[in-house]
């Protein structure tokens, strides 16, 4: 079996899969030791190792001003194929449903990527109706800035769109909480002991899905009134769990 196949079906390219299998071999190693023994200028490398490292396949630590790089188990990709395998099943009782069929057509629309999903704000302010949502707050942020967050909570005031929010108890969402009133939001946390990781929103006839994948997040939005007060009535249960 070609290893570096392998982690290339896991959507790395062919030099991201030579260098992790490189670090591997070299154990602790400098970029410069990478370099020498792939061929490839240290910029390259260097910009392979840092989208290595967002994904937690290579780490490093610094010792004498020099920065050296240590791949992580390969147990790890078996963990990101999970995680991906974890987002797809949660989409799939959705599209099970779909593929059923009703007198009236779904429309399913696919954000891939931070800039696309930014762009499914604008469809909320669109809408032009309240929102429910639930959200993995700090990993959101992460993802999208806190200054575009900040920045659609202002555009979402100016529309006097009222949004009532499930995240988890943390010190970013705590301090939200009590911005709630001039934010035009009521903020819930999260059931103890259980973890969000995808981020749901139900705004008008629509669900949007956000998967969080540091790869590739990807936001499914389906329009489809049965669908959105199915999801209402999962939310409004989940709603009287959560605590003030």
């Amino acid at each position: 079996m070609n290893a570096q196949k392998v982690i290339e079906q896991l959507g790395y390219t062919a030099k991201e899969a030579k260098v992790y299998i490189a670090a591997l071999s070299l154990g602790e190693c400098h970029i410069s030791d990478l370099a020498a023994k792939l061929k490839m200028p240290r910029s390259s490398v260097q910009s392979i190792l840092d989208t290595l490292h967002k994904d937690g396949l290579i780490n490093f630590y610094v010792q004498r001003r020099y920065r050296y790089w240590v791949a992580e188990s390969p147990e790890r990709l078996l963990k990101l194929l999970q995680e991906r395998e974890a987002s797809v099943s949660a989409a799939l009782p959705i599209l099970s449903g779909l593929r059923k069929g009703s007198s009236t057509k779904t429309s399913v629309k696919v954000f891939a990527g931070t800039d696309e999903i930014r762009m499914m704000y604008d469809d909320m302010l669109v809408m032009r109706q309240h929102i429910l949502g639930m959200v993995p707050w700090d990993e959101w942020q992460r993802l999208l800035g806190r200054g575009f967050t900040e920045d659609f909570i202002e555009k979402r005031v100016r529309h006097f769109l009222h949004i009532r929010l499930i995240v988890p108890k943390s010190v970013a969402t705590t301090a939200l909480k009590e911005r709630d009133a001039k934010e035009s939001r009521i903020t819930r946390y999260s059931p103890e002991g259980m973890t969000i990781k995808t981020a749901l929103f139900i705004y008008g006839t629509k669900v949007a899905i956000v998967t969080l994948n540091k790869r590739m997040p990807t936001a499914i939005v389906l329009d489809d009134q049965d669908i959105r007060d199915t999801f209402e009535l999962f939310f409004e249960g989940l709603w009287e769990q959560s605590s003030e």
